[in-house]
C-alpha cells in the first residue's frame, strides 16, 4: 500500500511523521514530575493528581483502538494533520485551563491526537521496510517513542521549577503547531482505501466498557478493593468490554480482529508487552513520587535523577531492534525482563536514606530492560501478520499497550495508598516507603511470571527465510 506521492521518499514523510509523534509523544510523561505542584494549585490529592497521566494513557489507548478503521478508511494526510490539531489545541486549553476537571479535559484532547498518531507511524513504518527488517523499522519508532515519554520527566522538572507547570503547554503547543506546519509540505495522501463501515455498536460498547472500567479502578484506589463503589463499575465495565469481544468474534468485518489472538505468536507478544509497559507506567509514577515525597527532592532534582535511564532507553532502541532481527524474541525477551526484575526487585528495600546515585542507577537497569521489550516483542507479534492484519494488529498492540499500562499503574498507585494507610510514617501526599515496598514487590512477582513465560513460549528467530522471500515478492 503506497503511502505517499511519487515526489517524496517514504523515508523523508516518515521522518516527518515522527517529529509531528514525537510531540505528541512526549506530553504522555510530561506532568509527572509536575504533579505535585499541580495538585497544590487545584487542591487535589494524589489520586486526582496521576489521573491526569493515567487518564491519558487510557484514553490513548481507546482511540489506539479506533485507528485500524481510520487508517483503512481516511487520507493519511488529513488523519496526521487532523490529529495534530487536536493535540494542539489540547495545549492551548490545558494552559488556560482554570480548573481540574478543564486540565483534565485537556488532556484527554491531547491523548485522542497521540492515539491516532501512534498507531499511525508504525503502520507507515512496517509497510515501509520488508519482515526481515521489522526490528530495525520500529527501533526507529521506538527511538522516537521511547524519548518521548521517559524523557518527558525529567524536562517537567526543569520547566516547573523553572517556569511553572503551565509553560510545559505552551512550549508544547508552539512545537506542535510548527511541526504541524512543516508537516502539511511534506507528508500527502496514501494510494488506496476501502469505505468500511463503523459498526457503532461496537464502538460504544469498548469505549463505554473501558470508561465504566477505569472509574471502578479509580475507585480501588478512593475506597478500597472490597468498596461496592469501587468493584461495581468495575464488574459493569468487564461485562461490557466482553461483550464487545463477543460481537467481534461475530462481525464479518469487526471493529477489532481479535481472532488475530488466535496466533500464538501474536498473543505471547501482547502479554509480554503489557507487563513491559505497566512496569514502565508504575515506575515513571511512582519514582518521581518516591524521590519528591520520601527524600524531598524538588521536581528538577527528581526529574535529573531519572535522567540517565530516560536517555538510556530510546538510544537502545535502534540497537535492540537490530539484536531481534538477529538473535529473534527468545535471547532478547530473557535479558529484558531479567533485568527489569534486577532493578525493580532492588526497589522493595529501598529506604529514605538510600543514596541518590543508587537509585538513579537501578532506574536505568529498569529502563534498559524495558528497551529490550518494547520495540522488539512489538516486531515479534508482527512476524506471522501481513497485509489488511497490519493496521489491526499494531491497533490492538498499542490500544491494549496504554490502556493495560494505565490500569496497571493506577493499581499500583492504590497499592501503595492502601498500605501505606497503615505505615507508622507517612508522606504529605498520602504515601510511605512501606507503601512503596509493597509495590514493587508485586512488579517484581509478576516480572518473574512473565520471564518463565519468554523462556517457555517465545521462540528464537525462525522467520528469516520466510521475511527473505516476502520481501522478495
Amino acid at each position: 500500500m503506497p503511502f505517499v506521492e511519487k515526489q517524496f521518499s517514504p523515508k523523508v514523510v516518515l521522518v516527518a511523521m515522527l517529529v509531528g509523534t514525537f510531540v505528541a509523544s512526549v506530553s504522555q510523561s510530561m506532568l509527572t514530575s509536575a504533579l505535585p505542584a499541580v495538585m497544590r494549585e487545584f487542591g487535589v490529592d494524589a489520586t486526582l493528581g496521576q489521573l491526569l497521566t493515567t487518564s491519558y494513557m487510557y484514553t490513548l489507548g481507546i482511540v489506539a483502538a479506533f485507528s485500524a478503521f481510520l487508517i483503512t478508511r481516511c487520507n493519511v494526510r488529513r488523519l496526521f494533520l487532523g490529529a495534530l490539531a487536536l493535540f494542539a489545541a489540547g495545549c492551548v486549553l490545558a494552559y488556560y485551563a482554570t480548573t481540574y476537571p478543564l486540565l483534565l479535559a485537556a488532556r484527554l484532547m491531547q491523548a485522542c491526537g497521540t492515539g491516532v498518531l501512534m498507531p499511525l507511524i508504525q503502520v507507515v513504518a512496517l509497510e515501509i521496510y520488508p519482515k526481515d527488517q521489522y526490528g530495525q523499522a520500529l527501533g526507529l519508532v521506538g527511538l522516537v517513542f521511547g524519548f518521548a515519554p521517559v524523557v518527558g520527566p525529567t524536562l517537567s522538572g526543569i520547566i516547573t521549577d523553572a517556569l511553572g507547570w503551565r509553560t510545559i503547554f505552551l512550549l508544547l503547543g508552539l512545537v506542535a503547531v510548527a511541526s504541524l506546519l512543516a508537516s502539511s509540505l511534506v507528508v500527502r495522501d496514501v494510494g488506496r482505501h476501502e469505505r468500511v463501515a463503523l459498526d457503532v455498536p461496537s464502538v460504544l460498547l469498548y469505549t463505554f466498557g473501558l470508561i465504566v472500567f477505569m472509574v471502578g479502578v479509580t475507585g480501588l484506589e478512593q475506597f478500597g478493593f472490597l468498596d461496592a463503589r469501587a468493584f461495581g463499575p468495575t464488574l459493569a465495565g468487564l461485562a461490557l468490554v466482553a461483550a464487545f469481544a463477543v460481537r467481534q468474534v461475530r462481525l464479518r468485518k469487526p471493529y477489532l480482529k481479535l481472532a488475530l489472538f488466535g496466533n500464538r505468536v501474536f498473543r505471547t507478544g501482547v502479554l509480554l508487552l503489557v507487563v513491559a509497559q505497566m512496569a514502565m507506567m508504575a515506575s515513571a509514577l511512582q519514582v518521581p513520587l518516591y524521590l519528591q515525597e520520601i527524600h524531598g527532592f524538588t521536581a528538577t532534582q527528581s526529574g535529573l535523577t531519572l535522567l540517565p535511564g530516560a536517555l538510556c532507553m530510546p538510544l537502545l532502541n535502534p540497537v535492540t531492534g537490530r539484536l531481534f532481527d538477529r538473535f529473534g524474541g527468545k535471547l532478547v525477551g530473557i535479558v529484558g525482563f531479567s533485568l527489569l526484575i534486577a532493578g525493580t526487585a532492588s526497589f522493595v528495600f529501598f529506604s529514605d536514606s538510600t543514596p541518590v546515585a543508587l537509585v538513579a542507577a537501578l532506574y536505568l537497569v529498569r529502563m534498559v530492560g524495558v528497551a529490550f521489550i518494547l520495540m522488539p516483542m512489538t516486531a515479534y507479534c508482527m512476524t506471522d501478520l501481513g497485509g489488511d492484519d497490519l493496521p489491526q494488529g499494531t491497533a490492538i498492540v498499542n490500544s491494549l499497550r496504554q490502556i493495560c499500562g494505565s490500569l496497571g499503574s493506577s493499581v499500583m498507585v492504590a497499592v501503595v495508598a492502601h498500605a501505606s494507610a497503615g505505615a507508622a510514617v507517612v508522606a504529605g501526599a498520602g504515601v510511605s516507603m512501606h507503601g512503596f515496598s509493597v509495590s514493587f514487590g508485586l512488579q517484581a512477582v509478576l516480572l518473574g511470571v512473565s520471564l518463565v513465560g519468554t523462556i517457555a513460549f517465545v521462540h528464537g528467530k525462525r522467520h528469516g527465510k520466510a521475511a527473505k522471500g516476502a520481501a522478495a515478492a
